[in-house]
């Protein structure tokens, strides 16, 4: 999916929403589950201005799955820029073995703790 949304991906920034993130754990590596919180706890990640076509935000939509829900969130970009763009919120319960990522940035999380990030497999492979 990551290829899938470079390729239209127009631009990118860093940026963060206030929230939280945890880590959840399947058997391909651990993906990232953001909670919206009231605090002033902030969430790192990647603002991507997609282009996409009729239908495929559709595409995003089922790739995330029912454990997600888009919604529109204030975003902040590190050059201090403040715009509403759509993000996954984590919708149910966090399974009991959910890792609280202190200091908001899953990707970094990943690399300190040397830990992998959850991948699809394509044709079995």
């Amino acid at each position: 999916m990551g290829e899938w949304i470079a390729a239209r991906c127009g631009a990118s920034a860093e940026a963060s929403v206030p929230g939280r993130i945890h880590a959840i754990r399947v058997s391909s590596g651990w993906f990232p589950a953001l909670v919206p919180a009231a605090s002033a706890q902030r969430v790192r990640g990647t603002l991507c201005d997609l282009e996409l076509a009729a239908g495929e935000l559709s595409i995003l939509d089922r790739y995330e799955g029912r454990e997600y829900r888009r919604a529109a969130m204030p975003v902040r970009t590190d050059q201090g820029l403040r715009i509403a763009a759509q993000v996954y919120l984590w919708r149910i319960p966090l399974p009991a073995h959910a890792r609280p990522i202190v200091g908001g940035d899953f990707l970094a999380w990943l690399k300190e703790s040397r830990s992998s990030a959850f991948t699809t497999l394509r044709n079995g492979v």
